[in-house]
């Protein structure tokens, strides 16, 4: 009798040994090039991952839309097969639409307009993603969306008639092209290149960086610097996945993919500057905005905000408090302007 209890206390503590030792994969799949430097950024967090928890939490990728888009990334996470993705706010138009809010076409005028808002309403946007049963590692912004075209867009009156891509599912974008007289054409990110070789699309709206990484620079030849919208990118991993971790793998996780998505935030403006340099020193040909086009077309989409609000397609709450952030930062702006004209001597004409 006692040697089988010994062999049972040395079987439960073998058991407990492997399992101690039971590595999980967390499959993501994303249409992030595999030669990109995000690509290498993901690789470099996953290594740390696996080295600091000894092995058990593994994170393969799939790069290139290897998985199909996102709609289909998302159906496979649902029934198990891929545990997480990379994903814009359009991507969860149905089961989230106020993470769109961001990009809210002709909204953001430039970067500090961004930075003040989302200082102050990331944190509530993150949070609405644990009622969807993911979470999240914070928000990396993609840069403005400029207009890329292979005939001149100085304004409005040269985008009208021309075919404008706009994502799948984007029912904010889509909805604010007409309102704007555009002619939208609805493809996935991975029909793109083929639409602007073909002729199906004119012309597409998208950061620079994006547009370099998935090639689109060599199928146009202008770009039109216009802040059409600003774009923000994170990462899902569906909850039953995270609760299976081990706690302290689970904060090793959630603190690597939470500081290099910190990372990619930080550098978005510099690399989309450096990226609109790279198009231009490829040949694209830089195009002067018309004046004034910029404000009559942001005041034009003003009351289709209120209105795709009503409807339902984002909380109207949320972009009253959006707007209310926007205009304080503005008039923080006026002032340090009006101070600094204050106290600069008034020229003497010498």
């Amino acid at each position: 009798m006692r040697n089988f209890i010994i062999l049972m206390l040395v079987l439960m503590i073998a058991i407990s040994s492997q399992a101690s030792h039971a590595q999980t994969k967390i499959k993501i799949a994303t249409l992030v090039p595999q030669k990109s430097g995000w690509a290498t950024t993901f690789r470099a967090g996953a290594k740390e991952i696996s080295e600091r928890t000894d092995g058990r939490v593994q994170l393969r990728f799939y790069w290139g839309g290897a998985q199909g888009n996102e709609k289909k990334i998302l159906q496979k996470i649902k029934i198990g097969q891929l545990q997480g993705g990379t994903f814009s706010p359009t991507d969860f138009q149905g089961s989230y639409p106020d993470v769109n809010i961001y990009g809210l076409p002709f909204f953001f005028e430039n970067y500090g307009e961004v930075d003040y808002v989302r200082g102050q309403m990331d944190e509530k946007l993150q949070a609405g993603f644990a009622k969807l049963g993911y979470q999240t590692f914070g928000f990396a912004g993609g840069g403005f969306a400029y207009v890329l075209s292979n005939e001149p867009v100085h304004g409005h009156a040269d985008l009208v008639g021309k075919k404008v891509w706009l994502p799948q599912g984007d029912l904010i974008s889509y909805e604010a092209m007409k309102s704007l007289r555009l002619s939208p054409v609805p493809l996935p990110l991975t029909d793109v290149l083929t639409g602007l070789q073909t002729g199906l699309i004119d012309i597409v709206a998208i950061p620079p960086v994006v547009a370099l990484a998935l090639q689109w620079h060599t199928k146009i030849k202008y770009v039109t610097r216009i802040p059409v919208l600003f774009s923000i990118g994170f990462m899902a991993i569906d909850q039953r996945t995270m609760k299976k971790l081990q706690a302290d793998d689970r904060v090793v996780l959630t603190e690597v993919l939470t500081r290099l998505y910190a990372e990619m935030d930080a550098k978005s403006e510099s690399e989309a500057n450096a990226a609109t340099d790279a198009l231009l020193n490829v040949g694209v040909k830089d195009v002067a905005l018309g004046a004034g086009e910029f404000e009559r077309i942001r005041s034009e989409m003003e009351e289709t905000n209120r209105t795709l609000a009503r409807k339902g397609m984002f909380s109207l709450e949320l972009l009253e408090e959006m707007e209310r952030h926007v205009a304080d930062y503005r008039r923080e702006r006026s002032g340090e302007h009006i101070t600094e004209a204050a106290i600069e001597p008034a020229s003497s004409g010498i």
